[in-house]
């Protein structure tokens, strides 16, 4: 996990569950770091409740295996 946010300004908000944590890497270019699991249940940028993200660093393995391996067909077998 990693929890950002919960300054009262800046956090997730209902529906944003899926959604990027970007950070800029120091050579600029931008990086998911996490994607959004849930927020504060009293709203949205709540001071002192961070929004919670799952850490894409614990996935990276698995997500470059499967991302490079050709798409599944849409037929209904597949699912």
């Amino acid at each position: 996990m990693v929890c950002a946010g919960g300054d009262g300004i800046i956090s997730s908000c209902n529906g944003d569950s899926g959604g990027p944590l970007n950070c800029q890497a120091e050579n600029g270019a931008w990086e998911v770091h996490g994607i959004v699991s849930f927020g504060s249940g009293q709203g949205c940028n709540t001071l002192k409740k961070p929004t919670v993200y799952t850490r894409v660093s614990a996935y990276i393995d698995w997500i470059n295996q499967v991302g490079t391996h050709p798409p599944l067909a849409t037929g209904a077998s597949n699912l």
